[in-house]
């Protein structure tokens, strides 16, 4: 008798032949054993326990039906609604709200830089389109429109038409 081969027991796939992997052949004399733990994984939730109970040893010459135990079906799988969080979009009176704050705060700059342009007018009876440039270190159009818009309030006068003879002046 210990000469004999016993044949593999027969067995029907509980899983896809993409995710079977092959099970070791079990003899009679050898206790059933639960899979290793990455074998599970794949099939159960990570939070589930593995099973780990051992069947009922088979009496020997007795044909193994199983070559491992069945692990339970895991519950319900989460829904993605549950893993990730609600995104809710912003409402249009916040979004009006940050643009209000946002519009108020290039407001007061443009003003601190307008009232800049005057405390040098102060000092010195006029002043030039370069020179409100290099004051502020902004671009030439940027001071030309610094300038255009204190002509607007009426706090300073343009004295010149075109080129480099245009000055201005406090009123």
């Amino acid at each position: 008798m210990p000469d004999e081969e016993i044949p593999a027991p027969a067995t029907e796939p509980t899983t896809p032949p993409q995710e079977a992997s092959p099970a070791p052949e079990i003899l009679p004399s050898e206790p059933i054993v639960a899979p290793p733990a990455e074998a599970l994984t794949a099939q159960m939730g990570r939070n589930e326990p593995l099973a780990t109970e051992t069947p009922p040893a088979e009496p020997e010459g007795a044909v193994a039906e199983a070559e491992a135990p069945q692990a339970q079906p895991p519950s319900t799988p989460p829904s993605p609604e549950v893993i990730a969080p609600a995104i809710v979009p912003p409402t249009r009176n916040l979004i009006r709200d940050i643009l209000a704050k946002a519009s108020a705060k290039i407001q007061s700059k443009k003003k601190a830089k307008l009232e800049k342009i005057m405390l040098a007018l102060n000092v010195k009876n006029k002043i030039t389109n370069d020179e409100v440039e290099k004051l502020l270190h902004v671009s030439d159009a940027t001071a030309t429109r610094y300038l255009s818009a204190l002509e607007k309030e009426g706090r300073i006068r343009q004295v010149g038409k075109t080129g480099t003879g245009v000055v201005y002046q406090k009123i």
